[in-house]
């Protein structure tokens, strides 16, 4: 049976959280595959549990009730009728856990997703469920292909699977969230809800890029957030104290951000003028007014904010003005899939979570990134002066929640990329990367061959 590799739907439940771009196009991709049968895989974040105003913590009820609300919205309900009609097809769907839906580990919840499906319930209980912890190998005629989500690698975001178990509430022990899940709770979130600050979304997984964009473009709407919470923003960025301790610095929780301002380059001066403004004392929006010395460091933090994001969705900018992403990963990406390969015999790597698609078939091995179903963030060439760069963070300030009609240089944009897997008859797998529109249907970014394992 041939397998549809997709990852990073982050389907939500309609708020104004929500970052899902292809409502109509995923549906339309999944019932192109319908016949003949074909084995779904959505390679974790297929869902996001996120993208709400609830309290973070693994609890039965509260997870249902998101669930449902979830499964309700109106695309995330196209979606799993979608997948409905792959099943009853004869095909087969299996959602992975990634860092954004853990919650999907709880038996209650898997049952409101199986309700979604609209399908009678012999067909709905083929809809299956698997934990995250271990890569899964699928055996396609006699290649070993590798899919794991890929935040196994990324500390910030990495699942505790220890403390997850689906034997029942009564058997599981106490789960700890990603340092980079509460950061989205506790502060960028309220970012969106509170200060329209909808960009700061867009940049998954790299949360600690979007708190310091939120800081370049809304230093005050920071210090705001952070005055109502127990954590301290000066520590945070320059592992200072604002005031006097309650309790020792090392308690703090570390959301890794003072290492990003390290990279921004912040000269002295630049960064008393962030301490001041940040610092304790009465907020003012005017104060954060600044084209001087403030309005340097500002220009700092933002590009240090966006520099992985552009670094993962790197662009090619062609002759005639069209711009195209770059497929070739990055030296680390490429090292981590080698690793993968060697460790579990595979001669195929494919993950997700960067939201950045990618293909590279050398030497044996072929990798691939399933890249993401959300929207992006175009940004300008990551060395452009600062004039540009200037100009982008001004735009966003002025239109933080990306209003089409006001967008000019900060603009969104969409790229529905998957993997196709085909056993061939002489034995082995035919791999290939697809883009997918609508207007003009499946386009094949990258294709190889994969040999059966001798």
């Amino acid at each position: 049976m041939r397998a549809l590799i997709i990852s990073d739907l982050h389907l939500g439940n309609g708020g104004d959280y929500d970052v899902f771009a292809g409502e109509q196009e995923l549906p339309a991709l999944l019932d192109r595959f319908a016949s003949p049968p074909t084995r779904v895989v959505v390679n974790g974040d297929g869902l996001d549990f996120l993208m709400n105003e609830d309290e973070l913590a693994l609890d039965v009820p509260r997870a249902v009730a998101q669930a449902r609300s979830c499964a309700e919205s109106r695309a995330t309900k196209a979606v799993f009728t979608a997948f409905g009609r792959i099943l009853a097809a004869g095909g087969e769907v299996l959602i992975r856990l990634g860092n954004h839906d853990v919650e999907l580990a709880l038996p209650e919840v898997q049952e409101v997703f199986r309700s979604a499906l609209a399908q009678p319930s012999a067909v709905a209980a083929r809809l299956r469920f698997q934990l995250g912890e271990a890569p899964d190998i699928l055996d396609v005629g006699g290649a070993r292909i590798l899919l794991t989500h890929g935040e196994h690698n990324d500390p910030w975001n990495i699942v505790h699977y220890p403390g997850l178990s689906t034997a029942g509430a009564g058997e599981r022990p106490s789960f700890a969230y990603a340092p980079g899940s509460i950061l989205v709770k506790r502060y960028l979130n309220p970012l969106t809800r509170e200060f329209g600050l909808r960009f700061v979304s867009l940049l998954k997984p790299d949360f600690q890029g979007g708190a310091l964009t939120a800081l370049a473009v809304a230093p005050v709407a920071m210090k705001l957030l952070f005055q109502c919470s127990s954590a301290d923003l000066l520590w945070q960025l320059f592992r200072k104290m604002s005031g006097p301790a309650a309790f020792p610095a090392e308690e703090e929780e570390n959301f890794g951000l003072a290492d990003r301002v390290v990279e921004a380059g912040l000269t002295s001066e630049e960064q008393d003028a962030v301490e001041a403004l940040l610092g304790d004392g009465a907020v003012a929006f005017h104060d954060e007014e600044d084209d001087g010395v403030l309005g340097r460091a500002r220009l700092k933090l933002g590009r240090a904010g966006l520099k992985l994001y552009a670094k993962l969705q790197r662009k090619l900018t062609g002759t005639a003005g069209d711009t195209y992403f770059e497929l070739e990963p990055d030296e680390p990406e490429w090292n981590e899939a080698k690793r993968l390969a060697a460790k579990f015999g595979a001669s195929a790597v494919i993950l997700g979570h960067t939201h950045a698609a990618r293909w590279k078939h050398k030497e044996g091995l072929l990798f691939a990134n399933t890249g993401t179903w959300i929207w992006l963030m175009q940004l300008p060439p990551f060395d452009a002066g600062d004039d540009v760069w200037a100009e982008f963070l001004a735009e966003v300030k002025q239109n933080p929640r990306l209003s089409p009609e006001r967008q000019k240089l900060a603009r969104l944009v969409r790229r529905f990329t998957a993997v196709c897997i085909d056993e061939t008859p002489g034995g082995g797998a035919v791999v290939a990367l697809l883009e997918w529109d609508r207007a003009w249907g499946i386009r094949t970014l990258g294709e190889a061959r994969v040999p059966a394992t001798s």
